[in-house]
């Protein structure tokens, strides 16, 4: 369950004079433990946004909050509502977060030491993240969270901010690339992208929520205000060089991240900015209430401009400098990097930009010499693997712009790759992505922190002005949200007109649902495991243990999934395997590496996020990359990453299954000669499309590679040639792979085999014009980028997409839960859809079991 507001505190702030950091009146603070503390082992630090130290709360405060901290009972956050200029001390309200479950106990616990929590506890508007709601209207005394006393003039909401900054993004404009090294001619929508992308990165404004506090008298100095929390400097902040490039899949958003680096280059003369007549059906289609407010904001906006808080005459823009840093560093998985390097040939002139890949053994050692090149390419891999590598070339060059190609694989915070990204060095960042949200919010923490976007890179200020709003329903969360992707991002999609016109001329893309209907056989098989399933998960519920035992939970959706593809996915064995794990006893090695070698590459790795590369299953049932869990138990503490359950070497286990005992395997009794209705399904389609047309390509997409080798048989008997893309294969076979999907001789394969994991993103498949989708994921994200693979530029057929769908099964239920998730995606990107928020966890396997 998410956090609630419990009460708040007033507590002072001790030690001023101590230390160098400052506060204003209303402005939001950061509570920070600190146990090492010499003087006082309860010791509650109070920091700004900056993170420079104030004080500390006072001591006979601090000795109750901190066991809350420190048993995990509680968090705690701060506004100083006054007295910043005390030399002292100065009072500071604490807002005291829990558990709903764990709420009672921090009331009892600081009720026992005579502290009482005042404010309305889960009161409608108790604490809107930092915005001007009042705690309470039982207390004459309680003031707006954002510390404003109730007889000062009002000042603008955070609402009001994130309308503003969403106002602001509205204006077209077009460049084109240098014709001297991009030799394609841009689509008028790349052009727009060029513009905004090198106008981003070369403004000297001020970033998104600072405004200018002018000089009161004639010896004072000009100040920078945080409009989000109220900080404010002598000093200018750093403008944000950079954004995020949301635009939808196959818009062509390499071709603009090349023209980016081919024209903003170090000394370049940049070509000049066309503006574009505003069109205004947008504007006209609101209703007149809100084309009224919008006026009447933007009125607003033109005043205040003309007052004390615009900046009006920034510094000029800050082109690059000729001697300053030269490469532009691109991440990408590495099933992309092929596609890079093909786009690469075909729309730049060949020699006219350095190009160095740094991959594999042979990677580039020296920091100099890989400075030295124009254009950088690597994977998420390597930059995890770098990450422990005090001494990687990667992190000592300063790079000119830092690139991350499917940007949405860095949103765990807490994975190599991303805190790697985040500790680059580089003068400009671009997170490229059709998909910057695709479960919920917390996925776009991990790409402020990566832009560097103060203060929202901090989670705490992340939680109170973005995140709580949105988990508690408030209707003004989406807004913001929206408000923020208006300010740093550009999104267009497919659909999107411009004059009348699609911004981009694709032939249709048809979606059919295809329902299967399951083998009298697997219908028995699936109909017991769902009943024995559901009874487990349950009791569970019933016991409020199901979070404490999600991975098993997991084991039997897995299952349950497996047996809509093919019953010999899932054997008679692991049923009394899954079940004895539920009870809650401890599975014996032999058990746990037959279920390594059924899952294979299924699973990606928690810590690299990545499939494993020598996959291990821990004695609670995770599963890890072997390197990846070795170095976490030397380096961290000896637990489970996943459980925190107690976990050593000992306790982890590898299959011993070879890869050609597996394919054995599957000859016998797991089913590799039998066939399965999705199969049957899949064969009924390919079968329709070489009747109509024996060049059709299809391309066919499951999340288990094991349903893909189950494939491969009644493949061949049916008289299909085909190849394969799954996780595991070498760069060169991937090449291989795609170069003979790709040919257009009569006896080139027809059928693409692909994992959706290792092939889901970044590839072009405009020959095929069929997608099968044998399963359905738990993101519709994921299987969006999948269909785009082949409905993108250079299309020219209708793209049909057939979805199989086991019938009464969980796949069905895995279809509404897509639909929620694709409906929050959307709102967040500024599309009309139903305001029902996504639900958590626990709704979610209510709803799938």
């Amino acid at each position: 369950a998410e956090a609630i507001l419990v009460g708040c505190l007033t507590v002072n702030v001790v030690g001023l004079r101590y230390y160098h950091g400052t506060v204003t009146n209303g402005e939001m603070v950061q509570l920070v433990r600190e146990p090492t503390n010499p003087y006082d082992s309860n010791a509650i630090r109070v920091l700004n946004i900056r993170g420079d130290q104030v004080g500390h709360v006072e001591k006979n405060k601090a000795m109750h909050l901190a066991p809350l901290v420190d048993q995990n009972l509680a968090f705690l956050e701060g506004i100083v509502p006054s007295g910043s200029k005390n030399a002292y001390r100065m009072p500071c309200q604490v807002h005291v977060f829990s558990k709903p479950a764990l709420a009672a106990a921090v009331v009892d616990h600081l009720d026992y030491f005579g502290e009482r929590l005042s404010g309305g506890l889960l009161e409608e508007g108790a604490h809107e993240g930092g915005g001007g709601g009042r705690a309470s209207s039982k207390t004459s005394k309680r003031k707006v969270l954002a510390g404003a006393a109730s007889s000062a003039p009002k000042k603008p909401s955070i609402d009001d901010i994130f309308e503003d900054l969403a106002l602001d993004c509205k204006k077209r404009q077009a460049m084109e690339p240098d014709s001297s090294i991009v030799k394609s001619e841009l689509m008028q929508h790349q052009k727009e992208a060029l513009a905004w992308m090198i106008q981003r990165e070369n403004s000297s404004a001020l970033p998104p929520f600072w405004e200018i506090q002018p000089p009161k008298g004639s010896n004072a100095t000009t100040m920078y205000m945080n409009t989000l929390t109220n900080f404010t400097c002598d000093k200018r902040p750093e403008p944000l060089r950079g954004g995020i490039l949301a635009d939808d899949m196959g818009l062509g958003k390499t071709l603009a991240v090349l023209a980016l680096v081919a024209t903003n280059r170090p000394g370049a003369v940049l070509p000049p900015v066309v503006d574009i007549a505003e069109e205004l059906e947008e504007l006209e289609e609101q209703p007149a209430a809100k084309k009224s407010k919008t006026t009447e904001r933007s009125k607003g906006r033109d005043k205040k401009a003309s007052d004390s808080g615009s900046d009006d005459h920034p510094p000029p823009p800050c082109v690059p400098k000729a001697g300053g840093p030269l490469a532009t560093l691109v991440v990408c998985p590495l099933s992309v990097l092929s596609n890079w390097i093909g786009q690469l040939e075909d729309h730049t002139r060949a020699g006219s930009l350095n190009v160095c890949v740094f991959h594999g053994p042979d990677r580039i050692k020296n920091a100099k010499k890989l400075a030295s090149h124009d254009l950088v390419f690597t994977t998420y891999n390597m930059l995890a693997s770098e990450w422990n590598d005090r001494n990687s070339a990667l992190r000592k060059v300063q790079w000119l712009r830092l690139v991350l190609d499917e940007a949405h694989l860095v949103k765990n915070p807490k994975a190599q790759q991303t805190k790697c990204a985040i500790s680059l060095n580089a003068d400009r960042r671009w997170a490229v992505t059709g998909t910057p949200i695709q479960n919920n919010a917390k996925d776009l923490f991990s790409l402020m922190q990566f832009l560097h976007f103060e203060p929202l890179s901090e989670r705490t200020f992340w939680n109170r002005t973005i995140q709580r709003p949105l988990t508690s329903g408030q209707p003004a969360g989406f807004a913001r949200l929206q408000g923020l992707m208006s300010a740093i991002s550009l999104r267009r999609t497919k659909e999107a007109r411009v004059n009348g016109k699609k911004l981009v001329d694709l032939p249709p893309k048809i979606v059919t649902v295809f329902p299967v209907d399951l083998t009298p056989n697997d219908r028995a098989i699936y109909d017991k495991m769902e009943r024995d399933g559901k009874d487990i998960i349950l009791k569970y519920i019933a016991n409020g243990t199901m979070t404490k035992n999600y991975a098993i939970v997991l084991q039997i959706i897995l299952r349950l999934r497996q047996l809509c593809d093919h019953s010999s996915m899932c054997p008679g064995s692991m049923d009394s395997f899954v079940f004895l794990s539920c009870a809650g006893q401890i599975a014996s090695p032999e058990l746990l590496q037959k279920m390594l070698a059924m899952i294979g590459d299924d699973f990606d790795c928690p810590i690299c996020l990545s499939p494993p590369v020598t996959a291990i299953i821990t004695r609670c049932a995770h599963v890890f990359c072997r390197r990846c869990i070795e170095k976490t138990l030397e380096r961290d503490k000896r637990q489970c990453p996943m459980c925190r359950g107690d976990l050593t070497i000992s306790d982890i286990y590898t299959s011993n299954v070879g890869e050609e005992q597996e394919e054995a395997g599957n000859d016998g009794d797991g089913g590799g000669g039998g066939s399965s209705a999705k199969i049957t399904a899949l064969l009924s389609i390919l079968d329709k499309t070489r009747a109509k047309d024996p060049s059709i390509k299809t391309v066919v997409f499951s999340q288990f590679s094991s349903m893909l080798k189950l494939a491969e048989a009644p493949l061949t008997q049916a008289g299909y040639k085909f190849v394969k893309l799954q996780g595991g294969m070498s760069a060169k076979k991937r090449d291989e792979a795609m170069e003979a999907f790709k040919s257009t001789s009569k006896d080139s394969p027809t059928v693409f085999l692909l994992s959706l994991k290792a092939a889901g993103v970044g590839l072009n498949l405009v020959s095929a014009s069929n997608v099968v989708m044998l399963d359905p994921w738990w993101n519709p994200a994921a299987e969006e980028q999948a269909m785009d693979r082949v409905h993108r530029l250079g299309q020219t057929r209708d793209v049909h997409v057939f979805r199989l769908v086991a019938t009464d099964s969980i796949e069905e239920r895995l279809l509404q839960m897509q639909e929620k998730k694709r409906a929050y995606a959307q709102i967040a990107l500024g599309k009309e859809a139903s305001e029902e928020r996504r639900k958590q966890c626990i709704q979610e396997v209510r709803l799938l079991m």
